[in-house]
């Protein structure tokens, strides 16, 4: 996997090594300066798994009451053979990431959908790290 080496991030998420972009969603704006980038990886059986896990994510995000106002894009990649998901997701601060993290059911509500994807069978969570951008 590559990290950006660069002031800011580097916006082009096909830069993963071994990984190939497979969805998206929203989008960077100058009203959301990226201030933390999330790292995200799942373990998973075969690609078939994978793949709906992401899709029972978008049901999820698509569905979601109350979403964090510090979340800013998330895009998910699958290694090549199907074995782990790797989700890049934007946060406005790392601050605003970890405040969606303390309701303890992971980001996103309490909601059937969000367990249905926290819950996603040939899934296991593999953890998170959180990058800053450098400043100079």
């Amino acid at each position: 996997m590559t990290l950006p080496d660069l002031p800011g991030f580097v916006r082009d998420r096909k830069e993963i090594d071994g990984f190939e972009l497979y969805r998206t969603a929203g989008t960077s704006s100058p009203d959301k300066p990226v201030g933390c980038v999330v790292l995200v990886t799942i373990d998973t059986d075969d690609e078939a798994a994978a793949r709906g896990f992401v899709d029972a994510v978008f049901v999820a995000l698509a569905s979601e009451p109350n979403p964090h106002p510090g979340g800013i894009s998330a895009a998910f990649h699958i290694r090549e053979d199907g074995k782990q998901v790797i989700n890049y997701a934007e946060w406005v601060s790392a601050e605003d990431h970890a405040d969606a993290l303390a309701n303890g059911v992971g980001v996103g509500s309490a909601t059937a959908d969000w367990r249905r994807a926290q819950t996603f069978p040939g899934t296991r969570q593999g953890g998170f790290v959180r990058y800053r951008p450098r400043v100079e």
